[in-house]
């Protein structure tokens, strides 16, 4: 009877860690395909120079992983501004490899709110009364400010 319980919660512990892998997900470490769109785009985008640390020869040593080449992305969103065609590419690389940029570190500036300063005051008030016929008061005010 151990046994077979043993067995069966050996099976569905091994089971529901099978169904938490997705198969589909891109490797970091796979190859790219010379080929392929995202590696033709940062070849060419390199060849035009927008890539400042990195050059045609970087290509042509061998294989490239797909972590490698979020490097060459991160390098050309890093010192490219996103507009025109090129901003298109770049939008699509960096939707690409998303999660290798993140483990590269990069991160986009966010852009600050511009335009009017802003000044918030709010809160919450209460007033409880107990069984003797006593009451007490609480009040909250909360002030957030955003001076440009």
């Amino acid at each position: 009877m151990k046994k077979k319980l043993f067995l069966t919660l050996l099976f569905a512990a091994a089971s529901f860690t099978a169904f938490a892998y997705n198969p589909y997900a891109p490797n970091s470490f796979d190859s790219v395909n010379p080929k392929s769109w995202d590696y033709q785009t940062a070849l060419s985008l390199c060849r035009e120079g927008k890539a400042p640390d990195y050059d045609e020869r970087f290509f042509n040593r061998g294989e490239i992983t797909r972590y490698e080449l979020a490097g060459v992305v991160k390098n050309l969103l890093e010192n490219n501004s996103q507009k025109g065609d090129d901003g298109q590419k770049l939008a699509k690389l960096k939707k690409e490899y998303a999660r290798e940029l993140e483990s590269l570190g990069y991160h986009e500036e966010k852009k600050k709110p511009g335009g009017t300063p802003i000044f918030e005051i709010g809160g919450d008030g209460r007033i409880r009364y107990n069984n003797d016929g006593k009451a007490d008061a609480r009040v909250r005010i909360e002030t957030r400010a955003n001076i440009g």
